[in-house]
């Protein structure tokens, strides 16, 4: 549709006019020529073009459209005039230009603002002369309708062109006042008053902030630029170095020597509370304890086996052999022959020989049952009791199989058994000696509600001589095992060993040096020593010596004006220096043990210059 553009009853304009504005819209590509000639069909007798301004508000343009006696209006709207803040403003325009009975078309260039007018159900058009915009026409942007021409300003025009006489009676300009606001009173309707209120929310809306998405490139350099801005300030205006130093610590070791007095005997002396005295409480218990020996001898009951052994002797004389003489294999067998024997001189055609009855013993050379370990395969035999040079001289073999052998033996006590049943319990009662103390002094605390530890060291403890028995008359019994009882006195000594304890770690802190703190004390490595007992000493009192260890080191601390001299010295000497120049200054002192040092920034090569930015931080040795 192109309103401004049709010919009127009263209009100048000739259809030479027309066509030749027809003609250069076509030319110029504006106009289809089929829409062309749909809109010269439309005829409007009567148009009102009304022009508004960018802050017009809704109840204004009604206001003026409402003075309108024209049925067709054209409303000129700028781009981002208010009223195309929302759709709903529009929507209430259009419901009560209905009500008014007029046909209003909206001409803007604003794109928003045809969009919403569109949605309103507002006829839109881009511009005074030409088609309406594609977008709102068909919804996409063709070929034909790309080219959008500016608003061209127009005349108002109306059918009737000649000036009239009015016959209505001329008012004053107080009766137009008061006919005035009669009028707005009558107007003030509740649609009026909704397009007011709704007016006055956009108002309040307009006024809030509104968050709107920063440019991710301008974010982006805007955040680096801060960065490195900040680097700067931070290298140039906040260095800092933070210096831990650990103080040198040494290991210090004291003994004490103290007394322990038997609590009954020396109730006197105690309460006098002498120095580096600790009551002490007599362990005493008689042991008893019982064991199963194995035993270990063997009666042999089984068969010896016999064979015949042919001697040599390759010596220039004779050998007389004499009974039981012992023959012996290399695996330990000893085999006697029962006759006295000469051997023959060895000749040269060979060495002389002779044939002997030969039993094996019942036990071999390393005191093992032989039995039938005796029934051997033909060996050498050398006898044992002569010289290695002799046994050269002087040997045997057996050219068949011994036999005879079997081994039958039974487990018999023998006298070594009951020695070694004897020594093995008094081995047993010693060893269990402090354990069984321990026991008594637990019992002890249990019962008197103590705290007492057992005196444990070389000479600590007192045995009776211990009492061992075994059966009557076992020796020789054939028995796999017997049962051996012991008893034996024992006596010990109990005391505090926290009353100890504080004794020794006064010591150590006396000890300690001035300039240094007792940062540990090793209570594991505490050793006791006894002090014996000489002639003319009273028994009641044991004296030992007691040695404690531990760590001490150099107190660097600002409350402390020893620390704050340390740390006020190392600042002077390091500010401005390089970090490697800091800590071999630093390393060298003699209350240092390690020291490293942390810059801030990282790049920076030297300590700052500034006392305040340059912080000490103490870390205590392990």
């Amino acid at each position: 549709m192109n309103p401004l553009r049709k010919k009127t009853e009263s209009s100048k304009e000739t259809p030479e006019m027309g066509m030749s504005l027809q003609k250069r819209s076509i030319i110029q590509g504006e106009i289809d020529p089929v829409k062309e000639a749909a809109l010269q069909a439309k005829i409007i007798s009567k148009k009102k073009v009304l022009f508004t301004d960018i802050d017009d508000e809704i109840t204004s343009i009604y206001d003026k459209l409402r003075k309108y006696k024209m049925k067709n209006i054209y409303i000129v709207i700028p781009k981002r005039a208010i009223l195309f803040q929302s759709v709903i403003n529009l929507r209430i325009l259009k419901r009560k230009i209905e009500d008014l009975k007029k046909n209003v078309f909206i001409i803007t260039n604003d794109t928003n603002g045809m969009q919403l007018a569109s949605r309103a159900g507002f006829t839109v058009f881009d511009k005074l002369e030409g088609s309406e915009h594609p977008s709102l026409v068909s919804g996409k942007l063709t070929d034909d309708y790309m080219k959008i021409s500016p608003l061209e300003a127009s005349i108002n025009t109306f059918e009737d062109d000649t000036p009239t006489r009015l016959k209505s009676k001329k008012l004053s300009i107080a009766e137009l006042i008061r006919r005035t606001k009669k009028t707005e009173e009558t107007s003030s309707n509740p649609l009026t008053q909704r397009i007011k209120d709704n007016q006055q929310k956009k108002k309040k809306e307009k006024n809030r902030y509104v968050l709107v998405s920063p440019n991710r490139q301008a974010l982006t350099i805007l955040i680096t630029v801060s960065v490195l801005i900040l680097f700067l300030i931070v290298y140039i205006a906040i260095p800092g170095a933070t210096v831990k130093i650990t103080p040198k610590s040494d290991t210090v070791t004291v003994s004490s020597n103290v007394t322990l007095a038997e609590a009954t005997s020396n109730r006197n002396y105690l309460d006098t509370h002498p120095a580096n005295v600790i009551a002490s409480f007599p362990a005493e218990v008689t042991m008893v304890k019982k064991m199963t020996y194995s035993t270990t001898g063997n009666k042999f009951e089984g068969k010896n086996a016999t064979g015949t052994l042919t001697i040599s002797n390759t010596s220039g004389k004779e050998w007389p052999l004499i009974e039981q003489t012992r023959f012996q294999t290399d695996d330990g067998l000893v085999y006697r022959i029962q006759n006295s024997i000469t051997v023959p001189s060895g000749s040269l055609s060979g060495p002389g020989t002779v044939d002997a009855f030969v039993v094996a013993d019942e036990l071999d050379a390393n005191g093992q049952i032989i039995g039938e370990r005796g029934n051997i395969e033909p060996a050498k035999f050398f006898l044992p009791g002569l010289s290695e040079d002799n046994r050269q001289k002087i040997y045997a073999e057996n050219k068949s199989k011994f036999a005879g052998g079997e081994t039958i033996t039974h487990k018999m006590v023998s006298a070594e058994d009951l020695t070694a049943a004897k020594g093995k319990m008094e081995t047993e009662l010693m060893n269990a000696v402090e354990e069984e103390l321990k026991m008594q002094v637990l019992k002890m605390n249990q019962e008197n509600n103590m705290e007492l530890t057992l005196l444990t060291g070389n000479g600590a403890f007192y045995t009776g001589t211990p009492t061992i028995s075994v059966p009557d008359n076992i020796e020789g019994q054939i028995v796999e095992s017997f049962e051996v009882t012991g008893q034996m006195y024992v006596k010990g000594i109990s005391y505090n060993y926290n009353e100890l304890l504080n004794i020794l770690r006064a010591k150590l802190k006396l000890s300690k040096n001035p300039e240094k703190v007792l940062t540990k004390i090793d209570t594991e490595s505490v050793t006791i020593r006894l002090v014996p007992i000489e002639e003319g000493d009273d028994p009641t009192r044991q004296k030992i010596t007691a040695t404690i260890k531990g760590i001490e080191q150099y107190e660097i601390s600002p409350d402390k004006e020893g620390g704050k001299r340390i740390i006020e010295n190392i600042k002077e000497h390091i500010l401005g220096k390089s970090v490697d120049e800091a800590e071999l200054y630093i390393q060298q002192l003699p209350s240092i043990n390690s020291v490293s040092i942390d810059i801030w920034p990282a790049w920076s090569p030297n300590i700052p210059s500034v006392p305040d930015n340059v912080k000490i931080q103490i870390v205590e040795s392990l």
